[in-house]
């Protein structure tokens, strides 16, 4: 049956219009990128063909967010997605700076609000330069886009179907992380490790982004639980660290909690092959994970909105690094 709408039609039935707009030119947009049209070894239309897949997925879902945060210019990208989608980051500032940065969002393909927080922050800081002043950030916005785009409402897990934050390379996995999944998760696919650590390649870029960019603070951001959790340096681990850099880092979480009305700080716990253990546990850099509240599409503006000034606190946040170099010199000549 054909649809027709009159111009008065039209107007009573705008939302109607709208729908079918938007299946109209998700679509078109499909058949764009899975039809050959941007075929090609270049990097740039590898992400060409990623933004396109992002927008009609965005467009096909009526997420209503605004498309010009997709765009194609100024990303770098290191290795692709298990379903060979580049995988793509951006930069700000100077590398040689002190105050160094991490953010990863949408580690988790279904938790939809973070996708949105994750470009909509780089716009913002675009929009700011002076917060890259004197400083250098790397934002990966979307960590896991075959999760995002896969079924009809996205996966937890990435193509391989393995849970992103369980796959980190850290020391208790072998002997921890499946036998966990089993016991306390009933061997639910949402949960898998995976077949071993560090067997992604989602996880690979990851931990390739920490060992290349040495950030001393890592902000993920999540959802739905609404909550902050921390995880940070303690002795007795790999190596020691001063009380002073442990209060330094744990001073962070307590002012990025100040900061915000919306997230309130909540102790989640440490897993296998979790990004917490690996970077905050095991490396001792201050990691704050923010769970935003829901992954309500259409909130996703307002969530970023109130976490906002949180994280500006989290770029200005300066970590003693002097305490954490008194430490390791002190260990080193007992």
């Amino acid at each position: 049956m054909m649809l027709t709408y009159g111009r008065e039609g039209c107007q009573s039935k705008l939302q109607d219009c709208k729908s079918i707009f938007r299946s109209i030119l998700a679509s078109l947009l499909l058949l764009v990128v899975t039809n050959g049209w941007c075929e090609s070894d270049s990097g740039q239309a590898q992400i060409s063909d990623l933004m396109g897949k992002l927008k009609a997925r965005i467009l096909q879902k009526n997420f209503d967010w605004d498309l010009s945060l997709f765009h194609e210019e100024g990303w770098l990208t290191h290795g692709k997605t298990v379903n060979g989608l580049p995988l793509i980051y951006w930069t700000c500032g100077s590398k040689e700076a002190s105050n160094r940065s991490l953010v990863l969002s949408a580690v988790h393909g279904d938790e939809v609000t973070p996708t949105y927080f994750g470009f909509r922050l780089i716009e913002w800081l675009k929009a700011r330069p002076e917060s890259c002043k004197n400083r250098f950030i790397v934002v990966a916005p979307m960590v896991n886009p075959d999760g995002f785009l896969r079924y009809t409402s996205g996966t937890r897990t990435n193509y391989n179907k393995v849970d992103l934050n369980r796959n980190f390379d850290t020391p208790d996995w072998d002997k921890s992380a499946l036998h966990l999944w089993k016991t306390k998760y009933g061997s639910r696919r949402r949960r898998y490790p995976g077949p071993k650590a560090g067997s992604e390649p989602e996880t690979l870029f990851q931990q390739w982004l920490i060992t290349e960019f040495k950030p001393v603070k890592i902000l993920s951001v999540h959802a739905p639980l609404n909550i902050l959790d921390y995880d940070g340096p303690r002795n007795g681990v790999t190596q020691a660290f001063s009380d002073k850099y442990i209060a330094s880092c744990e001073s962070l979480k307590s002012e990025m909690k100040k900061s915000t009305s919306l997230l309130k700080f909540h102790g989640y716990g440490l897993f296998p092959g979790s990004l917490g253990n690996y970077a905050g546990k095991q490396r001792g850099i201050p990691t704050v994970t923010a769970e935003l509240p829901s992954t309500t599409a259409s909130k996703a503006g307002h969530y970023f909105g109130l976490l906002e000034k949180a994280t500006q606190v989290f770029f200005e946040y300066e970590i003693d690094l002097v305490a954490l170099g008194e430490k390791i010199k002190i260990s080193e000549n007992p």
